[in-house]
């Protein structure tokens, strides 16, 4: 940020998660503060987040993109990427999620909207901006549709929800023009092999 300012930027659009909410019932938007939690290692997550945000909010004009998760070409939800050996039982996979068909709720973007957000936001007002899907749901929903993609063994539905696990709302991204490509991860995860 010293090197922004002292170059004369004065607008900057930054990188950053739709699950750092606090732990919630029904999908978070904007109004939703980050979460206040002292539990690492989501405390460590969210104090990063935090950092980010508000280190940004120093230039006049800031724009936040509040990703949901990435899936796509090059990501660990691709065909042949870490979810799949992770579903596959692969003991060597190196996946940080969670791979749990629990009713934690997740919001998940493709790459190509997530880089269509990403320029459209340069004209978009300061602020922070959830660039999500039009379906968070559920690990028991998801998960079997993404095994199934990626022609990977689905896990057991289980009981029980992560509190912060609760998706994000897109409203405020859509009411400056944008909309996902792939409205849902249904088709979108389908797809992936072809686009």
């Amino acid at each position: 940020m010293d090197a922004a300012r002292s170059a004369g930027v004065g607008r900057i659009v930054a990188q950053s998660i739709s699950w750092a909410y606090a732990p919630g019932d029904g999908p978070a938007d904007e109004s939703v503060p980050l979460d206040p939690t002292e539990e690492a290692p989501r405390s460590r997550i969210v104090a990063g987040v935090r950092a980010l945000e508000s280190t940004v909010a120093e230039l006049p004009e800031a724009v936040v993109l509040r990703y949901g998760v990435l899936y796509g070409p090059g990501t660990w939800y691709a065909p042949g990427g870490a979810v799949a050996a992770a579903l596959a039982g692969d003991p060597a996979a190196r996946f940080l999620g969670s791979t749990a068909a629990d009713a934690s709720v997740s919001s998940f973007v493709h790459v190509a909207d997530a880089a269509d957000a990403a320029v459209r936001a340069l004209t978009w007002p300061s602020g922070a901006y959830n660039v999500v899907d039009d379906e968070p749901a559920p690990g028991h929903d998801w998960l079997p549709v993404l095994a199934a993609a990626l022609g990977v063994p689905a896990p057991r539905r289980s009981e029980g929800r992560v509190p912060w696990a609760r998706g994000a709302l897109n409203a405020r991204a859509r009411g400056l023009g944008w909309a996902p490509v792939l409205p849902s991860w249904r088709t979108g995860f389908a797809d992936q092999g072809t686009g």
